[in-house]
């Protein structure tokens, strides 16, 4: 089983793609959905992409934001992270650090598209690495 912790970023660019069938983001959170990969969740993150995908600027449908939602949550494993003294260049992506480290013996990959937010991680890869790794 391959864990992922998936950076809001990396669903925001899903949803807004044009070309759903080109999008690498849609191609990773349709393996979610479709069980080749597991998200690993905590309450932060959870919190994370409901404030984000919510934000009127991105005009996303509401019940699909929903339906989304709810299906991480059931395809995902949750975790309670312990707190750790690493300093990112944004705060808000600790939460997503911290869950990825409790899978990382595991193999765990932190899917994100910023990848100068998580200078010195060694599970960190984008989207496109994540995609040829995988062979989704």
């Amino acid at each position: 089983m391959r864990y992922v912790v998936i950076d809001t970023n990396v669903i925001v660019s899903a949803l807004l793609a044009q070309d759903r069938q080109r999008s690498v983001p849609f191609a990773i959170l349709e393996s979610v959905f479709l069980g080749k990969i597991t998200p690993v969740l905590s309450k932060e993150i959870m919190a994370e992409y409901v404030s984000v995908l919510n934000r009127d600027k991105f005009g996303f449908n509401k019940e699909l934001v929903k339906t989304i939602l709810e299906e991480l949550k059931v395809q995902g494993v949750w975790v309670t992270p312990n707190r750790t003294k690493k300093v990112l260049p944004d705060p808000k992506d600790v939460c997503f650090y911290e869950a990825a480290v409790i899978y990382e013996d595991l193999g765990v990959c932190l899917v994100t598209g910023n990848m100068r937010h998580y200078p010195d991680c060694s599970f960190a890869v984008t989207p496109a690495q994540l995609k040829e790794r995988l062979d989704v």
